[in-house]
């Protein structure tokens, strides 16, 4: 049999190996690559000029400004549309409260003509935005 002092020596060796064992079994689990799924993109090698580049990103610079004006303004036409032909239902309706109102049927064919004008006003106002967006350049689709 061994002794206390033989297991007290075989503890104190014994312990610290595996300890040491233990630990450097995750170090070999680990892979070195980072990514062994896949494999990350390689750029590619330009052959442009720094200042080809730099004419090329002021380039692409200048055509989304051009493009963000384009869609800014046909935003505004747009708008502008749309609030035309609120304000043409919202006068359409006022004028047939005032006419349910009206104390007499001339009053109520007065506020009828008077509404026809500004009717033609609010169509010949609505052709004039469709004239203007028409003509206004269309935004170029994004290529990327």
């Amino acid at each position: 049999m061994a002794t206390c002092f033989e297991r007290s020596r075989i503890a104190r060796v014994a312990v610290p190996a595996l300890l040491l064992a233990l630990a450097a079994v995750p170090a070999l689990a680990q892979s070195v690559q980072p990514n062994r799924y896949g494999t990350q993109p390689q750029p590619r090698p330009s052959t442009d000029t720094p200042y080809q580049r730099q004419q090329q990103a002021t380039e692409d610079a200048r055509r989304q400004q051009q493009d963000a004006v384009r869609r800014g303004e046909q935003d505004r036409i747009g708008v502008a549309i749309d609030a035309n032909r609120r304000r043409l239902e919202a006068d359409r309706a006022r004028t047939e409260r005032q006419r349910a109102a009206a104390s007499s049927p001339a009053e109520s064919e007065r506020l009828r003509q008077d509404y026809e004008m500004r009717r033609q006003a609010y169509e010949r106002e609505l052709e004039e935005l469709e004239r203007q967006r028409a003509q206004a350049p269309q935004a170029a689709k994004p290529s990327r």
